[in-house]
């Protein structure tokens, strides 16, 4: 009765918020609105980039999907990172498809410079969960962030076309000396036209993995 009463004036001096579009909660422990709720939806089919044998994304790229991923990569908001990962074991199964047992999972990493301007790097927390959820879930992977390197600081991806992004990242990426594994995972918080996956992949085959796939957290269908 005490930690229900507590719980309760806990709730009135500082209201819950939805996690996505700040409307106040009726409810202590909801995470997000009805409305905003109902606009997290799986994302649809991946078309394989060069070089990878398979891809998905957990969730379509708008709605609530896409404020609470604006709201945690801009303004370091950890309450909408963690509300978007509550929504991510009921797309556990289809992505595990996509992950053999004792994969290696690689985040796209950020350029040095990128990662000093923005503090943290969320690809590598968004691939962190990931793994601590597929090990949970009885899938074996290891994390590795030490395998990819950006060789030089490129431009967004996200003003750029198809052809403009696949010219910005040549020669981009590099991977460790002597990393060998034989399922490589890249992983990804958004994906628009799969550029950066390709030019990553395709560092991975010269390197000599013969078998690379594809996740991320979010895909939007905007060219």
């Amino acid at each position: 009765m005490f930690l229900e009463t507590l719980n309760a004036l806990k709730h009135v001096l500082w209201p819950t918020r939805c996690a996505a579009c700040d409307i106040l909660l009726p409810e202590p422990d909801v995470l997000l609105c009805g409305e905003c709720a109902d606009s997290v939806a799986p994302a649809d089919s991946l078309q394989c980039p060069p070089d990878i044998e398979a891809a998905c994304a957990a969730f379509r790229y708008d709605g609530a999907v896409q404020q609470m991923i604006a709201k945690w990569k801009y303004h370091e908001d950890y309450g909408a990172y963690h509300a978007l990962l509550a929504c991510l074991p009921e797309q556990l199964p289809r992505m595990r498809k996509c992950i053999a047992p004792d994969a290696c999972l690689i985040p796209v990493p950020p350029h040095p410079r990128r990662l000093r301007e923005r503090g943290f790097d969320p690809v590598w927390q968004f691939a962190n969960a990931l793994q601590k959820a597929l090990n949970h879930d009885g899938l074996h992977t290891v994390l590795r962030d030490d395998v990819l390197s950006r060789t030089r600081h490129t431009p967004h991806q996200a003003s750029l076309s198809h052809d403009e992004r696949m010219h910005n990242l040549d020669g981009a990426f590099k991977v460790a000396d002597g990393f060998s594994a034989q399922n490589a995972v890249l992983i990804d918080d958004v994906v628009t036209t799969g550029a950066t996956a390709a030019t990553c992949a395709h560092a991975l085959k010269l390197a000599g993995i013969p078998h690379i796939s594809f996740v991320a957290l979010a895909h939007t269908e905007k060219s």
